[in-house]
């Protein structure tokens, strides 16, 4: 799913069942001129709508039976942000 406010951002979610079952979120916050400045309403609004793109693919994965979720985040002002159960490596 891609969602965008205007001319400022543009947010990505994609979802879906990882192998072992848990219901992935992938969602990304792109800012088209660069970040806004600190304090700046721009960023609120650009957080809501990521948050907004999470929430509507959790009901999504819960309505598809998901009983377990892992949501990575970029682009809301860190590197990445990863919620959920930690990957573990083989």
């Amino acid at each position: 799913m891609v969602l965008s406010s205007g001319d400022h951002f543009t947010i990505k979610a994609e979802a879906g069942f990882s192998e072992d079952g848990v219901w992935v979120i992938d969602a990304r916050l792109d800012w088209r001129d660069g970040l806004p400045p600190e304090g700046s309403d721009l960023i609120g609004h650009g957080r809501l709508a990521l948050l907004q793109a999470i929430a509507r693919e959790g009901a999504r994965g819960r309505a598809l039976g998901a009983t377990r979720v892992r949501v990575h985040m970029s682009g809301h002002h860190t590197e990445g942000v990863t919620l959920g159960e930690p990957e573990t490596t083989a």
